[in-house]
């Protein structure tokens, strides 16, 4: 496929806001937010990357590939160095940049399989691409050792019946399109959610966590106050 012109991109830029405002989506823009954790923006969609030892994690890959190499050479981070990649889901915001990290182990969650393998969702403007190379089915409470650090499966399903939420070395949490936040307030998203009853219990479950440093999510930015942001779920 052949690079996007600067015009295409110009259309593009009008057309993102006015989605990003429907939806009411804050992404952050590309660049480190706390020592070795830094945001990718691919469109209305965030993916991060985090430093651990000699290892480089992705926690999603985001969408429109041409854009996330623009993204990856502002905070100069090579995507053959990328060792593991964690799907919080498979819809096609997170998963159409998998092909630009070929080095990298790929992890999601086991109920998420059906939605890779002719399954597509009920939702009309999101599909979710089949993963075409070897990945890892991941469950409840399943630990993955990556670099200096570890990284545990948090099954949240409601979005997508196999998302799946990730805490990094007990500190960071990556939500994926579990939850939003609002004012420093985690609340659930209102569109494209397969099962909303569930979410809001993955929501709370969630919120039982403790000594979270940081919460992620892909669409609404970050916290640094778990406790605050999680507070009306418990």
């Amino acid at each position: 496929m052949s690079m996007p012109t600067r015009l295409n991109k110009r259309l593009l830029k009008p057309i993102n806001a006015s989605i990003e405002k429907r939806l009411r989506l804050n992404p952050l823009e590309t660049g480190r937010i706390t020592d070795g954790v830094w945001a990718v923006r691919a469109d209305a969609v965030n993916f991060f990357i985090i430093e651990s030892g000699d290892d480089l994690i992705c926690f999603d890959t985001g969408y429109r590939r041409y854009l996330i190499r623009e993204e990856l050479a502002k905070i100069n981070i090579d995507r053959l160095a990328v060792t593991h990649v964690f799907l919080t889901h498979a819809d096609v915001d997170h998963t159409r940049g998998l092909c630009l990290f070929p080095k990298a182990e790929v992890y999601l969650s086991r109920d998420e399989k059906q939605m890779i393998t002719g399954v597509r969702s009920v939702r009309s403007a999101v599909r979710s691409p089949r993963i075409r190379r070897e990945y890892h089915l991941l469950e409840e409470g399943d630990v993955v050792r990556a670099g200096d650090t570890h990284i545990r499966a948090i099954e949240t399903p409601g979005h997508t019946p196999g998302s799946m939420a990730y805490l990094l070395g007990g500190r960071y949490l990556f939500t994926g399109d579990t939850c939003k936040i609002s004012d420093g307030k985690i609340y659930a998203g209102s569109r494209y959610t397969m099962d909303f009853t569930r979410q809001d219990a993955s929501i709370r479950k969630l919120a039982g966590l403790r000594d979270v440093q940081y919460v992620f999510t892909a669409h609404a930015g970050y916290t640094d106050d778990f406790d605050r942001a999680f507070s009306e779920w418990r």
